[in-house]
């Protein structure tokens, strides 16, 4: 059986041509007693009220008046059909029937149909053959009384020859109509079938590939903004996020084997030198192993974080958060440490709504934000928190220094892992902080700012501060 025919495309396509003409069944039944029912109905109230005609004149003026009506009504040349034999010599005395039709003979008192015989005439009344007509007639029996032995039978009918050719052209139709639209339907649904086939193959495509190791391959779209193009933007973005976190293991692995060779020899070279030195050496040489050991766990424990926020699990259970609270807490949490680097620390909180996110990673955030600029802030003595409404709903958390700022020519790199600029070298870390962040801020669908911090004092030269904030977009509660 060729693919095209088992598709879930064609398969639904004949339901609905099924469906079709199921609709087309019952609308054509409607038509049909609308129409034909309803003139079959008045056929045969025209016969019996004309039945009901020629037994009141049979009874008010006897068979011989009754024989002339009926000849004048035949000769009016319409519809009417008439027969009046007299029984029991069987003799027809009036009528336009050449015979009486063997259906009469079992239908005494009931409506039946036959056919007919009618002649042909031309324009000037010549005869030119005949032709069969179908009719509906009632055949009733006359008697002057009821134990008269003299009775009459009297035929009414209608010619139906011109209803049941038209009966005939619209079955016809019908028919032809219900083949066309099967024709039409499997012709309809091999295309749509083919066409959305190719569209899946350009999925499966895509997929081979990618599962062959190429992961820059992207399903292509359309400009048909369908729920199709939906579905490979949908995709395309899953996909982006799987290539961003293969890199980012790639890289991970990378920067381990580059940034922990070193730590890990100096930690051995002590541990070697510990074992020939004295008890005061060997002390010495542990301590130092440890701190080493302190910040290689602390290095780890920042990948192992990013790695879950990244992968989802990280991130937990999202719900409304207030951006002013979490600013308040971080605020009186790095005060003191604040004072003591010599800074002055200010919170500005604006009415701000809720947004939509996880208030321990959100606060994680804030935190690196306020660790960097007390680290890297160097000649600043202003750092400054700010909470505000976010443009087009949401909200925005920053925090601002008035440091030598970034220069541009760093600033795409500064959230990359193990990334430590020049003047940072100096300061304990490892280059994770802000990639920590960067993963935050993608698993909330928040944007990532770096700005100009606070205005510098008069007595600086060079450096701008910086700005790092954090924009959340409006919250779509359930």
């Amino acid at each position: 059986m060729p693919r095209l025919f088992r598709t879930t495309s064609f398969r639904f396509t004949l339901i609905y041509v099924l469906l079709f003409i199921g609709a087309v069944g019952v609308l054509g039944a409607v038509v049909y007693r609308v129409t034909f029912g309803a003139a079959e109905r008045q056929t045969d109230i025209t016969i019996n009220n004309e039945i009901t005609v020629l037994a009141d004149l049979f009874v008010a003026n006897g068979p011989g008046m009754l024989t002339r009506v009926i000849r004048q009504r035949t000769a009016w040349r319409d519809d009417s059909i008439y027969m009046l034999i007299g029984a029991p010599s069987g003799a027809v005395l009036a009528g336009n029937l050449t015979a009486l039709p063997p259906e009469a003979l079992e239908a005494e008192g009931d409506f039946f149909d036959f056919e007919f015989e009618r002649p042909i005439l031309d324009a000037a009344g010549r005869e030119l053959g005949v032709e069969k007509r179908k009719a509906r007639g009632k055949v009733t029996r006359f008697r002057a009384a009821p134990d008269a032995g003299q009775s009459y039978l009297v035929v009414v009918a209608r010619d139906i020859g011109t209803r049941e050719f038209l009966r005939d052209r619209l079955a016809s139709a019908y028919f032809r109509i219900i083949f066309a639209t099967v024709a039409l339907g499997v012709v309809i649904g091999l295309l749509f079938s083919r066409a959305l086939l190719r569209r899946v193959e350009a999925v499966n495509k895509t997929a081979r590939a990618i599962r062959a190791g190429d992961l820059t391959q992207r399903i292509p779209r359309t400009q048909a903004d369908d729920e199709l193009d939906h579905l490979s933007a949908n995709l395309n973005s899953m996909l982006d996020q799987i290539e961003r976190l293969m890199t980012g293991m790639r890289d991970v692995s990378d920067n381990i084997a580059h940034d922990l060779r070193s730590p890990l020899t100096r930690i051995r070279n002590r541990l070697t030198d510990a074992l020939k030195a004295d008890a005061a050496g060997k002390e010495a040489a542990l301590a130092a192993t440890l701190e080493e050991t302190e910040r290689m766990l602390a290095t780890f424990n920042a990948l192992l974080s990013i790695a879950r926020i990244q992968s989802g699990e990280g991130a937990g259970a999202m719900a409304p958060i207030d951006l002013v609270a979490i600013a308040e807490e971080m605020a009186e949490l790095f005060e003191p440490a604040a004072q003591d680097a010599g800074f002055a620390l200010t919170l500005i909180t604006a009415p701000t709504p809720l947004i939509k996110g996880s208030r321990e990673l959100v606060s994680q955030a804030v935190a690196n934000f306020l660790d960097n600029a007390l680290k890297y802030a160097a000649g600043g003595s202003r750092i400054e928190l700010k909470v505000e409404p976010g443009q087009g709903g949401g909200g925005r958390i920053s925090v601002a220094d008035d440091g030598p700022g970034v220069p541009e020519s760093d600033q795409d790199r500064i959230f990359e892992r193990f990334v430590r600029l020049e003047s940072s070298r100096s300061n304990p870390g490892s280059g994770l902080g802000l990639s920590l962040v960067a993963a935050i801020a993608r698993a909330h669908g928040a944007e990532l700012r770096l700005e100009d911090g606070l205005p510098h004092r008069a007595q600086r030269e060079g450096g701008r501060g910086l700005r790092i904030a954090l924009a959340f977009p409006a919250p779509e509660f359930d």
